[in-house]
């Protein structure tokens, strides 16, 4: 493989404007980059143009590095390719505060990098060592709009990390080709993204402990006749699975209307094997609910007498009789368990590695994800059984069920060893969550528009949620009452 000349670095781009890289590697921030909405920093492309729908505040931005820090914890390596040699030229296409980018340039210090993200968010060049600063760059635009700025054959590695949440499905095609035409012969292209999902705790967790108890549905009267009560079956069985769901109904409306898919482990393997010759798909990896706690038991309670009359023909016997209720009688029980006991619903780590283009091949790379997390189901005990929470088995992760185990035992044995994925603490676990929730909250104003239309225009769709104001609200109040949603859920 003869060495690749990289080109002089070129000057920083954003959007359909030009502006000169200043001596510290950083160019001047452009008002018409960013809006505040509500105080959260948005970038201010328009919906159809740049449909990524997160703020970039400064929380959120530092998320990034959750995903950075998983693979070198499972590899010891910023990347899961396995180079036989160190690349020499890498484009970090969306590559957000560029963290990934710095990681890689300290990984392999011969190598020149390039950032390609929409907005001026990177860390400034001045911050970093000169000699690592001058082997990075920083460009901007937007890869959905234009061509990317690069020449043919420019790239011997081009890395892809969670940018699917900004990309609608009629867009990968676009992407793809031109990563293809800026990839070198012999070159790899590695695709790391993770499921969109709605992190939840089920209504079961979160209601009181005690039901209210249920009206009988029929009355008898004296006289022996008998009155019914529709059941309340069918009234239940509307009832939010957990009571956030008007949220949840909003976060999912913000990326369908984007014609953002939610699950893009299910449709980039497709994209990837019609654009790369060699390909090699990784199993979707499910990190379950970190463990809840256990119940607490419910606080000793007042015993209750109940008074039973004498019976009338014994009019002698005045006296009454106390019957207390026995004191070994039990409740049933319902228990909160860990990971390995919850129904994940949605597949939540799904990480792509592709490598070679069609005219070549290369070394095989490896498809991978994120976190997922979804609500749990009721495990029911009888009441003479008892079961200890802590001496259930933990189970740190899923494979996903489709894969036999001979198409498990087949995986590239490289990729990352499975005993450094099961040694994940409840921390690092945690911590996937804490992600998935903030990715929730940081799409908080798209989740308003969503809210505004639906109030405007499809109205009878807010009733199943409880919003049933019998008159319409005006904008503040309705801002108000949102915002007690996202501080519910915050909570």
């Amino acid at each position: 493989m003869t060495p690749h000349v990289s080109p002089p670095l070129a000057v920083s781009h954003s959007g359909a404007s030009t502006s000169h890289t200043s001596g510290d590697g950083k160019r001047p921030v452009r008002l018409k980059d960013f809006q505040f909405k509500y105080g959260q920093k948005h970038h201010s492309y328009d919906n159809e143009k740049a449909p990524y729908p997160l703020s970039y505040d400064k929380h959120v931005l530092e998320l990034e590095s959750l995903d950075n820090r998983l693979c070198q914890y499972l590899r010891n390596s910023v990347s899961f390719m396995n180079f036989k040699t160190a690349p020499v030229r890498i484009l970090d296409l969306g590559c957000g505060t560029g963290t990934w980018v710095i990681d890689a340039a300290k990984e392999w210090p011969e190598c020149e990098l390039v950032g390609f993200d929409l907005v001026d968010i990177q860390i400034p060049l001045k911050m970093l060592d000169p000699a690592m600063a001058k082997r990075i760059e920083w460009r901007h635009g937007n890869f959905l709009t234009t061509k990317l700025p690069f020449d043919d054959d420019e790239f011997d590695h081009v890395h892809i990390q969670s940018i699917s949440k900004g990309v609608p499905e009629n867009k990968w095609d676009n992407i793809f080709e031109e990563v293809n035409r800026v990839l070198r012969p012999g070159g790899s292209v590695e695709v790391v993204e993770d499921d969109i999902i709605f992190p939840s705790l089920p209504r079961w967790f979160t209601n009181a402990l005690r039901a209210r108890p249920l009206r009988a549905q029929s009355i008898i009267f004296p006289d022996g006749s008998q009155r019914g009560y529709p059941a309340l079956s069918q009234a239940s069985s509307n009832i939010p699975p957990h009571e956030h769901a008007l949220l949840e109904s909003l976060y999912k409306s913000v990326f369908e209307h984007r014609f953002v898919n939610l699950k893009p482990s299910s449709v980039l393997p497709s994209y990837l094997t019609t654009y790369f010759r060699q390909v090699t798909l990784g199993p979707v990896v499910k990190f379950p609910m970190p463990p809840l706690p256990p119940i607490q038991p419910l606080p000793p309670q007042l015993t209750k007498s109940y008074i039973v009359e004498p019976n009338p023909d014994i009019a002698d016997n005045r006296s009454s009789t106390t019957v207390a209720p026995s004191a070994h009688s039990s409740r049933p029980m319902s228990l909160s368990f860990s990971s390995s006991y919850s129904t994940v619903a949605d597949s939540i780590m799904s990480k792509t590695t592709i490598s070679s283009r069609p005219r070549t091949s290369s070394e095989p790379l490896s498809y991978h994800g994120e976190n997922s997390y979804s609500s749990f189901d009721i495990l029911q005990l009888p009441a003479s059984e008892g079961l200890d929470v802590t001496s259930l088995p933990i189970k740190r992760f899923i494979l996903d069920s489709s894969l036999t185990e001979s198409e498990i035992s087949a995986l590239p044995p490289s990729l990352f060893p499975l005993e450094q994925l099961a040694s994940l603490s409840e921390r690092s676990l945690a911590m996937h969550l804490y992600r998935s929730f903030q990715s929730v909250l940081a799409c908080q104003e798209a989740m308003w528009e969503e809210l505004k239309d639906r109030i405007r225009n499809r109205r009878r769709e807010l009733l199943p949620f409880g919003w049933e104001d019998d008159e319409e609200l005006e904008e503040l109040q309705s801002r108000k009452k949102f915002e007690r949603l996202i501080e519910r859920y915050r909570s």
